[in-house]
């Protein structure tokens, strides 16, 4: 990239505007919140660190969700370590604003590997008479796109690939879904019990032949 550079002119009227720019305003700070599960199978119980300082938080087995924890908005860094170690099995930064909501989810990638997901909640309740539903694909061992479809119906998300969730969908009460995948011979059904009024994440694992489901949800 070619740079230009400056005349000596320049750079004196860039002087006389920077004495007289004010300090910047400091960023505003207030609440927000985060939860976390564990979705690597065959984990060990797992410890979170925000900011290299342990949470008081239970140590999560595979599948457990914590409640949502407050803090601070504003960057954190999140880590996870297997119960009673402080190796940082993984840890990753975001940036969180005040009010929002965020589920973190540490994970394994396609080649084993470990990683950690940030997925913002909404918190907005659901149409009266009504739920809200998202997908989430972590199955590593289908590392295409899954879909999810109404049992026996039209397709809800046609195209999750790995590491991605869904929008939210508005379903009615007791709605049961499939997924479907290339190599799958048997598409899964999944009954998370959906009731009307709640908002649910659904992530999606499993083996070579099968998918699992997990549900979280708020009311």
């Amino acid at each position: 990239m070619t740079m230009k550079k400056l005349s000596f002119p320049m750079l004196g009227l860039i002087v006389l505007l920077s004495s007289c720019m004010k300090e910047p305003k400091p960023e505003p700070v207030g609440e927000a919140k985060v939860r976390f599960t564990n979705a690597v199978l065959g984990s060990a119980p797992q410890d979170v660190y925000q900011n290299g300082v342990k949470m008081s938080v239970a140590s999560l087995a595979y599948g457990d969700v914590s409640g949502y924890q407050t803090i601070t908005s504003g960057s954190h860094f999140f880590g996870f370590t297997d119960n009673g170690t402080k190796v940082s099995n993984y840890e990753a930064g975001a940036g969180i604003d005040i009010g929002q909501n965020f589920t973190v989810i540490y994970y394994a990638n396609i080649d084993g590997s470990k990683n950690i997901g940030f997925l913002l909640d909404d918190m907005t309740a659901p149409p009266a008479g009504k739920a809200k539903v998202r997908f989430l694909h972590l199955n590593k061992f289908f590392p295409n796109h899954v879909t999810v479809a109404m049992e026996g119906g039209a397709d809800l998300a046609s195209v999750i690939p790995f590491a991605h969730s869904s929008a939210y969908f508005n379903v009615n009460a007791e709605s049961i879904f499939e997924v479907k995948a290339a190599g799958l011979a048997t598409n899964a059904v999944i009954d998370a019990n959906i009731q009307a009024g709640k908002t649910y994440t659904i992530w999606l694992d499993g083996t070579a032949t099968s998918m699992t489901s997990h549900s979280i949800f708020v009311n």
